[in-house]
């Protein structure tokens, strides 16, 4: 017995196959069980599509050479034209944080330190990882190109991947379950192109973008219900992509546990009586799945848990779901309406959830048309849910409160309180993805309504789509890319970098291959309030003029660090030569840089 069902044919078991034409959707949990009819030129493994056989495999990859073609006409391009350009979002510390993370976890492992604390950066005392998210699998995965051509390129090469392989990993779950090919299509975009998904690469954030393990693991469920592998093979591979999951973010990994036990509570109690042996069955081997991925996780969660830091904390209401944000636009994005620019005055991070009112109506009329059939039950029910757990601690509208909820104190544990509840929507846009797909594969009338809908679906969520914030230019200076910087720094030397792009420093040190030591650097805001420079040094710049004691300050914090110079980007220097000639330092321009020798290191 490989599954909750003995027969291995591509139909599966516990399955209602609904055949319309040369059609045939599939749902898990049904309660009657239905042969496809007699054979036809759709054999397992096979669809029709106007006499043309497809395989799978290879409309999963027509799929994926879909989105990343939409992906990059729309939005990429610049990144794919200038690969090694430092330029997306430069404004924000993110990106290259993410990028010093590519170049972090192997430059570790090669010389035997610690992955979860680095001295390289946040000298003198260096910074504790533990609680940071860099990204470890996506590090290593593209380790052969980070040491070909630097992390730059690598980093904007996952840029242009991240949507493109979250949307198809959601096709091919929609697709096992619809057997059609152009609504599993529109059911990977709802979840690849999501505000989430969307919203989340545009700011560089790989952990968050990176969502296709999600997808993949429902599809390994109805992989098993169906009989197509055993217990053994779903354990093991549902146990490693837990694993991975956990070590690309702690965060996802956590809400994806209480969106398990959610699930398989739900599971259970829309199953029936003969449905519910094989639900406690998948519960069981979830369960011996969960201790596998944990003892693969065990060696970073036991340092994290030691080395917790002070002050990690995220205010639950800040990063909750504004229910209004579900179906309001960002406001550069409204049709020019000024009363609809206005209502949206939820926080930022609330926009993740912004779903579009064609969307809404897909479920509805699923809910209404499809009720008696048990994965549409499941869907309906866990959607409400996952977005009520987005709320947060209160039900807010436009920004107001309207209610407290039951749970509002557990966001403020700890650990708990770091959270953003918002996040949880990446789960609803997974259920939104399988609705999708089984309305449009469903029974033949009015199939013209609705592709109408859902392409109005897609529309809304697409006109909601912001462009990416890209600079001209690379920000990394000549002085880096040339090895100019071997004629001025010693190896190790301890630098503080001035510059108008966010977090330079640690993008500069990670495309020199940790050849200079960072005093500053900005890795999480939840752990380090500020900028990405030392106080002592962003101090100088308050006021007309450093004071005699914000001086004194910066001399005592540059023998603590033992630093060796100053490097000031010259694009956007400002006030910064002033303020260091003033306080008695020399700087020489070289390679779009002003480097201060400071000789606190001698």
């Amino acid at each position: 017995m490989t599954g909750p069902g003995s027969r291995h044919d591509e139909g599966g078991t516990h399955s209602e196959l609904v055949t319309s034409g040369a059609s045939t959707t599939v749902e898990i949990g049904s309660d009657h069980a239905e042969e496809p009819g007699p054979p036809t030129a759709a054999r397992p493994g096979r669809v029709t599509s106007g006499g043309r056989l497809a395989s799978p495999a290879l409309q999963g990859l027509l799929a994926l050479v879909a989105y990343l073609a939409i992906w990059v006409l729309a939005e990429a391009l610049p990144l794919v034209l200038h690969p090694g350009w430092a330029q997306l979002d430069q404004a924000s510390p993110d990106p290259n944080f993410y990028t010093w993370s590519l170049r972090w976890w192997p430059y570790a492992i090669a010389h035997g330190l610690n992955p979860l604390h680095t001295a390289q950066v946040g000298a003198p005392a260096g910074v504790g990882l533990a609680w940071v998210t860099t990204i470890p699998p996506l590090a290593l995965l593209v380790f052969p190109l980070t040491a070909l051509a630097g992390p730059v390129v690598s980093f904007n090469l996952l840029v242009v991947a991240a949507i493109p392989v979250s949307g198809w990993a959601a096709f091919v779950l929609c697709r096992r379950l619809t057997r059609r090919f152009w609504p599993s299509l529109a059911g990977g975009a709802v979840y690849g192109f999501s505000a989430y998904e969307i919203n989340h690469i545009i700011a560089g954030q790989l952990n968050l973008a990176f969502s296709l393990l999600l997808p993949l693991m429902a599809y390994l469920v109805v992989l098993w219900w169906d009989g197509r592998i055993g217990p053994r093979a779903f354990t093991g591979l549902l146990a490693l992509t837990m694993a991975v999951q956990f070590y690309l973010f702690i965060e996802t990994f956590a809400d994806l546990t209480a969106v398990w036990l959610v699930a398989l509570l739900v599971g259970y109690a829309v199953a029936g009586r003969t449905g519910r042996p094989a639900v406690a069955r998948l519960g069981g081997l979830v369960g011996l799945a969960y201790l596998f991925a944990f003892a693969i996780a065990i060696p970073y969660l036991a340092y994290a848990l030691a080395h917790v830091p002070a002050g990690f904390v995220r205010p639950p209401d800040r990063t909750s779901l504004d229910l209004a944000s579900l179906v309001v636009p960002r406001p550069t994005q409204t049709f020019g309406l000024g009363w609809l620019a206005r209502a949206g005055v939820f926080s930022t991070s609330s926009r993740d959830g912004y779903l579009g009112i064609p969307l809404l109506v897909i479920v509805g009329w699923l809910a209404a048309s499809g009720w008696s059939r048990k994965l549409t039950r499941f869907l309906v029910v866990m959607l409400p849910l996952l977005i009520l757990a987005a709320l947060g601690p209160a039900v807010k509208v436009d920004g107001h409160q309207l209610t407290g909820l039951p749970w509002a104190r557990a966001w403020y544990l700890p650990i708990l309180r770091s959270a953003y509840p918002v996040r949880i929507m990446v789960f609803a846009f997974l259920a939104l993805a399988v609705i999708v797909a089984l309305w449009l594969a469903g029974p033949a009338r009015w199939p013209w309504a609705r592709w109408l809908v859902a392409l109005a679906a897609i529309a809304a969520v697409a006109a909601n789509t912001p462009a990416l914030t890209l600079q001209a230019r690379t920000s990394v200076p000549a002085f880096i890319t040339s090895g100019e910087y071997r004629n001025y720094l010693a190896p190790g030397e301890t630098i503080v970098v001035v510059s108008g792009t966010r977090n330079a420093g640690m993008l500069w040190q990670a495309q020199t291959d940790f050849y200079p030591r960072l005093a500053g650097g900005f890795v999480n805001a939840a752990i380090e309030h500020g900028t990405d420079l030392p106080q002592p040094v962003t101090e100088l710049a308050w006021g007309r003029k450093p004071s005699p004691r914000t001086v004194r300050d910066f001399r005592s914090f540059a023998r603590r660090a033992r630093l060796g110079a100053i490097l000031v980007d010259a694009s956007s220097a400002g006030r910064w030569p002033v303020i260091l000639r003033g306080i008695g330092l020399r700087g020489r321009a070289v390679g779009g840089v002003i480097v201060y020798p400071t000789r606190a290191a001698r």
